[in-house]
């Protein structure tokens, strides 16, 4: 198939960006299976080659002629969609507004995403695994958080709180210094615990630090998407201890004792008094699952549906949960 990708930001990321990852990582899996692609991205962007790259808004009305589809992973405008003819998909990467709608092709990236969209057409996030390490070796005796760490609904207060009712310690990693963790700090010596901010990580760096645990602490406290954050740290061969929001009981399905609900379960997992999964199980699962050959071949299932003309969904989905629901 012939198929353009829509993300107007200046693409490949320089450090770390979920869907700017996904685009380029479907863009290259396109290409290996035989089909034509080019990326619609921000001035000054580059692709690898054999992937086009096009960064002038003028030319899409003649790009719609030299492709079967467009698949946004932002909002299109409505003319760009009458320029293709309705042959458009629509990926959603977020939790929309409570009753947001939309588009009639839109898919979103797991069950409960799209259920909580009043839909039912999904695609998990798929990743390459070449771009990450992995070891089955024993790991130093820490756990590891790595997320934004200023927003709240990743509780990186839950994951230090965790490590220091139990005396253990925790790497963190993403975002900015976390600034309520100096009034900590004075307590380290007390509890017998200790935690320790790395910085934020670009994709080489994240990989080394995936291999810095012996678990990676996900208490998140809103219903995620899809959170590939999780399939990173298990393609390494790292378990993850998790809340079951969102999408979360889906990534780690093949570990249910790994869903932890109460703050007794986390004492439990940090203690290691929960089995965790084998560094080979983790990679494994998401080999089978969330690899990016098995993400490209659903889409292109959807591709061959809207470029014959055919809706997704017979109504616009719509955003059906509260905004309490949605972030807790």
């Amino acid at each position: 198939m012939r198929v353009l990708l829509f993300h107007p930001v200046k693409l490949p990321v320089v450090r770390y960006g979920g869907t700017e990852r996904v685009v380029m990582w479907l863009a290259q899996t396109l290409k290996k299976l035989g089909h034509e692609v080019s990326v619609f991205a921000a001035p000054g962007s580059s692709m690898p080659d054999g992937i086009g790259c096009e960064t002038d808004p003028e030319r899409l009305k003649t790009l719609a002629r030299e492709f079967d589809v467009i698949h946004g992973f932002s909002k299109i405008d409505s003319q760009i969609e009458t320029d293709f003819g309705g042959r458009v998909l629509v990926t959603i990467q977020g939790n929309g507004q409570m009753s947001e709608r939309f588009h009639p092709n839109t898919v979103f990236v797991s069950r409960n995403h799209a259920e909580r969209h009043g839909a039912t057409e999904f695609v998990y996030n798929g990743l390459d695994p070449d771009e990450l390490k992995f070891s089955a070796k024993t790991r130093p005796d820490r756990f590891l958080f790595l997320s934004k760490t200023s927003w709240k609904v990743k509780n990186l207060r839950g994951a230090v709180r965790a490590v220091a009712r139990n005396r253990k310690n925790l790497w963190i990693a993403g975002g900015s210094g976390p600034v309520f963790l100096r009034g900590y700090t004075a307590l380290k010596g007390a509890l017998g615990a200790d935690w320790n901010w790395v910085g934020s990580v670009d994709q080489k760096q994240k990989a080394d630090f995936l291999l810095e645990g012996k678990a990676m602490l996900f208490p998140l406290l809103w219903n995620e998407p899809f959170g590939i954050v999780m399939t990173e740290a298990l393609v390494s061969g790292t378990p993850v201890f998790a809340h079951p929001y969102g999408s979360v009981p889906e990534v780690l399905e093949f570990a249910p004792q790994c869903l932890l609900k109460s703050e007794n379960d986390w004492d439990r997992a940090v203690r290691s008094d929960i089995k965790m999964p084998s560094a080979r199980e983790c990679r494994d699962w998401v080999l089978a699952k969330f690899d990016q050959v098995t993400m490209t071949k659903k889409y292109l299932d959807y591709y061959a549906q809207v470029a014959s003309g055919k809706k997704l969904h017979a109504h616009e989905p719509e955003t059906r949960v509260t905004a309490e629901e949605i972030s807790r």
